[in-house]
């Protein structure tokens, strides 16, 4: 099992600071803002999280509990974005627990004309399953019920299929 002190370097360490600002960044918080509009036609108390409540993973807080929006993503750097796959974080950045173990009663992943939402814990419980976390991937791509780890980080992330989320107890939202 590769260990989090092999293969990165504390100095180039992937910090917030370094992420704020960027592309996926602003992409992320726009789909956050859709999805908001979105079960505001649903919920009639939706209220945006505070920043504290960000910092939990917690982007909306409404009548059914807090929920946090996770938009399409690519597999790897420079490829398309994927919605057949989702990545988890079993650990984030810096080597704790990731946003599969956050405060966030939901999760809701896009999709091109949806989003799924499933709860949190389950979603977890199914990652456990499904990841083999000690099986260990150097490229992104191959990370398919694997653990990988990104250059200059402490994360454990790994892919599962969106088709595996529809095993779980889940709401479709229609865009």
């Amino acid at each position: 099992m590769i260990g989090f002190d092999s293969g990165y370097d504390k100095s180039k360490l992937s910090v917030f600071a370094n992420w704020k600002g960027t592309e996926p960044f602003e992409s992320g918080h726009k789909k956050e803002a859709d999805f908001g509009e979105l079960i505001k036609n649903i919920y009639t108390d939706v209220r945006p999280a505070t920043l504290r409540e960000q910092l939990t993973h917690i982007d909306w807080i409404c009548s059914v509990g807090t929920i946090d929006v996770k938009a399409i993503k690519r597999i790897s750097r420079h490829g398309d974005k994927e919605p057949d796959r989702i990545w988890v974080e079993f650990r984030h950045t810096k080597g704790g627990y990731g946003w599969l173990y956050g405060k966030q009663d939901f999760i809701a992943f896009e999709q091109n004309k949806y989003y799924v939402m499933v709860r949190r814990s389950d979603l977890a419980k199914l990652a456990e399953k499904l990841c083999d976390q000690n099986d260990y991937v150097t490229k992104a791509k191959d990370a398919l019920y694997k653990v990988y780890n990104r250059k200059n980080t402490r994360d454990l992330i790994s892919m599962i299929k969106i088709t595996d989320l529809l095993s779980l107890q889940h709401r479709i939202i229609k865009k």
